[in-house]
């Protein structure tokens, strides 16, 4: 049976419901809530003091962090390239700040209408079905990373095997199969918390390579500026012959792109700050959740994140200048050349163990959101844990049916559809103590077909530059942008104003408008142009 008493449910038509329910539900589940909790009238599954909340600002800031800074940072320095500095910085900066807004309205979203997932928060805006179709868009988005971050350990890991580990002959399939096994423990951890050391590690290591790219990057502004001083100059070091199409090189800084370039540049861009899948369970597991905690969390996770792949970026681009490829490790030789200078080898070998071992730990905090999103879809379909419209006895909140009419609904002015009506999901619990998910038999054969089914395609297909371009320009820009912004709008809308005794946030619903047109623009233009790609 499921864990029914873990969820109540409520139709909310109007926005003094939506108030009133929360008010109802700050009452009946927070009576021992600190006073430290400003806002007693979110919904916060567990309460804002419950001790089953374990992490604090500095635990959930590095969940976010591990979580945005994965493989896509290693095709940020051909953005560069392409874009120049001045348009990729901006845009860098133009997705950073939409990532930080939309993250923001999730959380505000998952505390007005008592979400506990990204798929309850659609499901308080737009209803189950939306629940479901959500969670098999996340599922199948995840799927899709954790192919890549396959393909991406195999490529990474197989030549340290072999030169390393004087494997010279070791299949790269059977390398990933070892990687696997031995990290099948925590593969199959069940919160974000448990896996927060590795979110440190991972971290740490990708620092290295950022190190080693910045470094080989400023030794070739310092060699450019050799070969000004010393034109028809005889260099002894073969590190220093430059090959003709890069003895010309000059760096962009304002070099206006295609747009063509531009198209292919900005799904890299959305893609590299996507973390919005594993933001309410960060949500949930938090210490103390007060708003402006979150806010921190979320501004410390993003600057950092900023920073760390600005750097390695731009480093990357200055390093390998106009031979910059998609990958930026395939610039970086594995075997020590004659007259390499051997502080820089051992650094860029020390760099790419950092990034394959980034990647490793990256892995299950992919595979922990993919396999909630499958368990979730299984939930509704056979357990029916989310009834919008049915209750369960003794367990529903009574609440008034005013303002359900026609003219109540013509005389709306708070911007929502009359036809959408966000619903509150009162929660004891957040939804991984549904029986579906404590339940051993499904977690551990969920997460086997996951790991199954992704190892299969990884070994049929030969390169990443595909996953990513259809992830990011498909499917990325409805999760980070396009759902965030519009469950903000539906599930805001209905607060009371100030003037109503409310709080409602009137310019983040604009701003949320703003962002919504802007990104279903975008996802469509870099959708087709992705797919037009595919038959030149």
């Amino acid at each position: 049976m499921k864990n029914y008493q873990s969820i109540q449910t409520e139709e909310v038509p109007t926005s003094e419901h939506v108030f009133a329910a929360t008010q109802i539900n700050s009452n009946n589940t927070n009576n021992n809530n600190d006073i430290k909790n400003a806002h007693p009238q979110d919904h916060l599954a567990p309460p804002f003091n419950s001790p089953e909340r374990p992490s604090n600002l500095f635990v959930g800031t590095f969940n976010l962090i591990a979580t945005i800074v994965g493989g896509g940072v290693l095709s940020l320095p051909i953005v560069f390239e392409k874009c120049g500095i001045a348009f990729t910085t901006l845009g860098m900066i133009l997705s950073a700040a939409m990532t930080y807004a939309t993250l923001v309205m999730l959380c505000y979203c998952g505390r007005r209408g008592g979400g506990s997932s990204y798929g309850e928060v659609v499901r308080s805006a737009f209803g189950t079905r939306m629940e479901e179709g959500v969670s098999w868009l996340l599922f199948v988005f995840l799927w899709f990373v954790i192919v890549a971050y396959m393909i991406l350990i195999r490529d990474i890991w197989t030549p340290l095997v072999r030169q390393v580990g004087g494997l010279g002959d070791v299949d790269g399939n059977y390398v990933l199969l070892g990687i696997t096994v031995i990290l099948l423990p925590l593969l199959f951890k069940r919160s974000l918390h448990e896996l927060r050391f590795n979110c440190y590690i991972g971290s740490a290591s990708i620092f290295v390579l950022c190190i080693a790219l910045c470094r080989g990057g400023w030794q070739n502004l310092h060699n450019n500026n050799d070969d000004d001083d010393n034109d028809g100059d005889y260099y002894d070091n073969i590190s220093d012959i430059i090959e003709e199409e890069d003895n010309n090189f000059t760096i962009e800084y304002f070099k206006m792109p295609s747009l063509q370039d531009a198209l292919f540049s900005f799904p890299i861009l959305s893609l590299c700050f996507l973390c919005h899948f594993n933001i309410i369970s960060i949500q949930n597991a938090l210490h103390e959740p007060t708003r402006q905690r979150v806010q921190n969390l979320t501004k410390y996770a993003i600057l950092a994140s900023f920073l760390l792949m600005y750097s390695f970026g731009l480093g990357g681009y200055l390093y390998a200048r106009s031979s910059t490829e998609g990958n930026i490790l395939l610039n970086v030789p594995m075997a020590r050349e004659p007259g390499e200078d051997e502080a820089e080898y051992y650094l860029f070998l020390l760099g790419r163990i950092g990034c394959g071992t980034t990647i490793v730990f990256a892995w299950p905090l992919m595979i922990l959101p993919c396999r909630e999103s499958l368990l979730e879809v299984v939930d509704v379909w056979f357990h029916h844990s989310h009834p919008r419209d049915s209750t369960t006895e003794n367990e529903i909140l009574e609440l008034p049916a005013e303002g359900d009419s026609p003219e109540d609904d013509a005389n709306n002015d708070d911007g929502c559809s009359p036809h959408i009506k966000p619903s509150v999901l009162i929660r004891h619990d957040p939804i991984q103590s549904d029986y579906i998910f404590r339940n051993a038999l499904l977690h551990y054969g969920s997460t086997m077909c996951v790991i199954i089914t992704c190892y299969l395609a990884a070994v049929a297909v030969t390169g990443v530059a595909v996953v990513w371009s259809f992830a990011g320009s498909s499917m990325a820009f409805f999760i980070a942008f396009i759902l965030p912004c519009g469950c903000f709008v539906v599930i805001e809308s209905a607060v009371p104003t100030a003037e109503e005794g409310g709080d409602r946030k009137g310019g983040w619903i604009w701003l949320a408008r703003g962002m919504f047109c802007l990104s279903a623009v975008g996802a469509v233009v870099c959708t087709v142009n992705n797919t037009m790609s595919l038959w030149r």
